[in-house]
Protein backbone atom coordinates (compact mmCIF):
# COMPACT_ATOMS: atom_id res chain seq x y z
CA UNK A 1 0.00 0.00 0.00
CA UNK A 2 1.83 2.97 -1.36
CA UNK A 3 -1.30 5.16 -0.62
CA UNK A 4 -0.14 8.61 1.66
CA UNK A 5 -2.47 9.52 4.39
CA UNK A 6 -5.78 10.40 3.07
CA UNK A 7 -5.24 14.25 3.79
CA UNK A 8 -1.79 14.81 2.93
CA UNK A 9 -1.92 18.54 5.28
CA UNK A 10 -3.18 16.20 8.34
CA UNK A 11 -0.04 16.45 9.88
CA UNK A 12 -0.27 20.38 9.79
CA UNK A 13 -3.34 20.13 11.64
CA UNK A 14 -1.55 18.70 14.88
CA UNK A 15 -0.34 21.97 17.31
CA UNK A 16 2.74 20.76 17.69
CA UNK A 17 3.47 22.67 20.88
CA UNK A 18 1.11 20.28 22.43
CA UNK A 19 -0.31 17.19 22.96
CA UNK A 20 -2.10 15.86 20.13
CA UNK A 21 -3.47 12.48 21.03
CA UNK A 22 -7.46 13.62 21.60
CA UNK A 23 -7.26 14.94 18.05
CA UNK A 24 -6.15 11.45 17.09
CA UNK A 25 -9.04 9.26 16.93
CA UNK A 26 -12.93 9.55 18.21
CA UNK A 27 -12.39 7.31 20.84
CA UNK A 28 -9.30 9.24 22.22
CA UNK A 29 -6.90 7.53 24.15
CA UNK A 30 -7.93 5.47 26.95
CA UNK A 31 -4.89 5.93 29.08
CA UNK A 32 -4.57 9.81 29.90
CA UNK A 33 -1.33 11.63 28.49
CA UNK A 34 1.23 12.52 30.80
CA UNK A 35 4.18 14.38 28.67
CA UNK A 36 3.29 16.43 26.19
CA UNK A 37 4.79 16.44 22.52
CA UNK A 38 6.73 19.53 20.40
CA UNK A 39 8.15 19.23 16.97
CA UNK A 40 11.67 20.51 16.39
CA UNK A 41 11.86 23.40 14.79
CA UNK A 42 14.89 24.58 12.71
CA UNK A 43 16.27 28.05 12.51
CA UNK A 44 14.57 28.81 8.92
CA UNK A 45 11.46 27.77 10.57
CA UNK A 46 10.96 24.61 9.51
CA UNK A 47 9.36 21.49 11.26
CA UNK A 48 11.51 18.29 9.43
CA UNK A 49 8.95 15.57 11.58
CA UNK A 50 6.28 17.46 9.52
CA UNK A 51 8.08 16.88 6.50
CA UNK A 52 8.76 13.21 7.15
CA UNK A 53 4.86 12.42 8.43
CA UNK A 54 3.87 13.84 5.19
CA UNK A 55 6.01 11.08 3.48
CA UNK A 56 4.59 8.16 5.45
CA UNK A 57 1.44 6.08 3.71
CA UNK A 58 -1.60 5.69 5.47
CA UNK A 59 -0.63 2.28 7.56
CA UNK A 60 2.76 4.12 8.36
CA UNK A 61 1.16 7.21 9.60
CA UNK A 62 -1.88 5.72 11.63
CA UNK A 63 0.79 3.37 13.11
CA UNK A 64 3.19 6.45 14.15
CA UNK A 65 0.03 8.52 15.66
CA UNK A 66 -0.86 5.51 17.70
CA UNK A 67 2.24 4.53 18.84
CA UNK A 68 2.64 8.94 20.18
CA UNK A 69 -0.68 8.45 20.91
CA UNK A 70 -1.24 5.40 23.32
CA UNK A 71 2.35 4.68 23.97
CA UNK A 72 4.49 7.65 24.29
CA UNK A 73 2.53 10.19 25.16
CA UNK A 74 1.60 8.20 28.49
CA UNK A 75 4.45 6.12 29.33
CA UNK A 76 7.33 8.65 28.28
CA UNK A 77 10.95 8.12 28.77
CA UNK A 78 9.61 5.19 31.52
CA UNK A 79 9.90 3.16 27.87
CA UNK A 80 13.65 2.96 28.53
CA UNK A 81 14.32 -0.77 28.17
CA UNK A 82 11.57 -1.97 26.40
CA UNK A 83 11.34 -2.86 23.07
CA UNK A 84 9.66 0.55 22.18
CA UNK A 85 12.49 2.92 23.34
CA UNK A 86 16.40 2.56 23.26
CA UNK A 87 18.82 5.20 24.97
CA UNK A 88 21.34 6.54 22.02
CA UNK A 89 23.27 8.71 24.99
CA UNK A 90 23.87 12.67 25.52
CA UNK A 91 19.83 12.84 26.15
CA UNK A 92 19.05 11.10 22.42
CA UNK A 93 16.41 8.38 22.46
CA UNK A 94 15.53 6.18 19.73
CA UNK A 95 11.47 5.19 20.02
CA UNK A 96 10.62 2.36 18.08
CA UNK A 97 8.19 1.24 16.06
CA UNK A 98 7.34 -1.67 14.81
CA UNK A 99 3.29 -2.61 14.82
CA UNK A 100 0.10 -1.16 12.90
CA UNK A 101 -2.05 1.16 14.13
CA UNK A 102 -4.76 -1.27 15.10
CA UNK A 103 -2.24 -3.56 17.07
CA UNK A 104 -1.24 -0.29 19.02
CA UNK A 105 -4.81 0.36 19.92
CA UNK A 106 -5.92 -3.23 20.59
CA UNK A 107 -3.10 -3.92 23.40
CA UNK A 108 -2.75 -0.46 24.59
CA UNK A 109 -6.10 1.38 24.58
CA UNK A 110 -8.30 -1.73 24.73
CA UNK A 111 -10.03 -0.65 21.12
CA UNK A 112 -10.92 -2.51 18.58
CA UNK A 113 -8.91 -5.57 17.84
CA UNK A 114 -5.65 -7.09 16.09
CA UNK A 115 -6.93 -9.62 12.94
CA UNK A 116 -6.28 -10.22 9.62
CA UNK A 117 -4.70 -6.76 8.24
CA UNK A 118 -3.18 -5.59 4.77
CA UNK A 119 0.33 -7.12 4.35
CA UNK A 120 1.98 -4.18 5.76
CA UNK A 121 5.30 -4.27 7.69
CA UNK A 122 6.02 -0.88 9.75
CA UNK A 123 9.87 -0.07 10.95
CA UNK A 124 9.83 3.35 11.77
CA UNK A 125 12.20 5.10 13.85
CA UNK A 126 11.18 8.55 15.27
CA UNK A 127 14.22 9.99 17.75
CA UNK A 128 13.38 12.00 20.98
CA UNK A 129 14.52 14.22 23.72
CA UNK A 130 13.08 14.42 26.98
CA UNK A 131 13.13 17.62 28.81
CA UNK A 132 11.25 20.04 31.15
CA UNK A 133 8.12 19.17 33.00
CA UNK A 134 7.19 15.97 31.12
CA UNK A 135 8.41 17.31 27.18
CA UNK A 136 8.91 15.30 24.77
CA UNK A 137 10.61 16.69 21.86
CA UNK A 138 10.47 14.69 18.17
CA UNK A 139 13.62 15.70 16.49
CA UNK A 140 13.74 13.22 13.48
CA UNK A 141 12.24 10.04 11.90
CA UNK A 142 12.63 7.93 8.94
CA UNK A 143 11.12 4.83 7.61
CA UNK A 144 14.04 2.04 8.98
CA UNK A 145 12.09 -0.54 6.75
CA UNK A 146 12.62 1.40 3.64
CA UNK A 147 16.60 1.49 4.45
CA UNK A 148 18.31 -0.64 6.96
CA UNK A 149 21.42 -0.99 6.87
CA UNK A 150 23.61 0.52 9.38
CA UNK A 151 25.28 3.27 7.34
CA UNK A 152 21.83 4.41 6.95
CA UNK A 153 21.06 3.80 10.58
CA UNK A 154 23.93 5.76 11.42
CA UNK A 155 23.45 8.86 9.11
CA UNK A 156 19.64 9.66 11.03
CA UNK A 157 21.24 8.90 14.06
CA UNK A 158 23.90 11.82 13.00
CA UNK A 159 21.02 14.07 11.71
CA UNK A 160 18.80 13.81 14.94
CA UNK A 161 21.98 14.50 17.15
CA UNK A 162 22.44 17.67 14.61
CA UNK A 163 19.33 18.73 15.57
CA UNK A 164 19.36 18.17 19.20
CA UNK A 165 22.65 20.35 19.46
CA UNK A 166 20.92 23.49 17.71
CA UNK A 167 17.98 22.78 20.14
CA UNK A 168 20.23 22.84 23.21
CA UNK A 169 22.06 25.94 21.72
CA UNK A 170 18.96 27.89 20.86
CA UNK A 171 17.77 26.67 24.56
CA UNK A 172 21.17 28.11 26.25
CA UNK A 173 20.56 31.13 24.39
CA UNK A 174 17.37 31.68 25.50
CA UNK A 175 18.21 31.36 29.14
CA UNK A 176 21.02 33.80 28.61
CA UNK A 177 18.79 36.66 27.57
CA UNK A 178 16.22 35.37 30.10
CA UNK A 179 19.12 35.81 33.11
CA UNK A 180 19.94 39.43 31.35
CA UNK A 181 16.29 40.48 31.50
CA UNK A 182 16.12 39.34 35.72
Amino acid sequence: MNERASDPNDCKRIDRHHRFGSSLTAEGPSRPPVWNVEFFEAANGSTPIETWLKSLNQAEYAAFRAAVDYVLEPDGISLSGTHWMKPLGDGLWEFRIRHLAADIKAKYASIGKSGPQPPEKILLRVFVHFYGNKVILLLHGYDKGANNSPTQQQKEIMAARRRLTAWKAEQAKKAKVARRKK
